[in-house]
């Protein structure tokens, strides 16, 4: 039962916060709140890695910034400024956004799946499936099914960084590179 409701921690807070409220501050803040308060690991697992050639496995994910940037005109069903406007992201409050989502984020979401991955591979899917409950107002479907693959195999990839080096540090660094991009690209497509 405490794992289900680890595993289904994101859900609620976007169910609640994205999906019923459409209040993007609610939702993040709400699974943070959530995660902390399950995770038994600490910030010891962000130590030094036993082998900093996985590092270089995190780098790929500077990608996805520029990437998103350029695909947007093409993927979304919505404008993004509206979309992010009606989830109360705009102006100020995006531009807050960016470095929480980009940096306090990844952090707190690879220390909450971590366990959960070591657990169940049930965890990947769970992890990539709560993402399509936020984009599937923005995306069209053969997008979010790329989404849905791309965020699974991201999960894989983060616990074998993790079991190679001992240390969450690679894929935060990873996660940390990937949603600031993402975030950065949302930004400068709405000015």
């Amino acid at each position: 039962m405490k794992r289900a409701l680890r595993l289904l921690a994101p859900y609620f807070a976007v169910v609640i916060f994205w999906c019923i409220f459409s209040n993007a501050w609610l939702a993040i803040l709400g699974y943070h709140a959530q995660a902390i308060l399950w995770s038994r690991r600490t910030l010891s697992d962000l130590r030094r890695p036993h082998q900093w050639q996985v590092l270089w496995l995190a780098l790929p994910a500077i990608a996805a910034g520029p990437l998103l940037y350029w695909l947007l005109p093409y993927i979304t069903r919505v404008e993004l400024s509206l979309w992010l406007t009606n989830h109360h992201l705009s102006n100020f409050s995006l531009l807050l956004m960016i470095p929480y989502f980009g940096i306090i984020h990844p952090l707190l979401e690879q220390l909450h799946w971590k366990q959960l991955r070591e657990e169940t591979p049930i965890a990947h899917f769970m992890f990539a499936g709560y993402h399509m409950l936020v984009l599937h107002s923005l995306l069209t479907v053969p997008w979010m099914i790329l989404c849905f693959v791309v965020l699974t195999i991201s999960s894989f990839l983060w616990q074998l960084m993790t079991a190679k080096s001992n240390s969450l540090a690679a894929p935060v660094l990873s996660h940390v590179l990937a949603d600031l991009g993402i975030i950065i690209a949302a930004w400068l497509s709405t000015h």
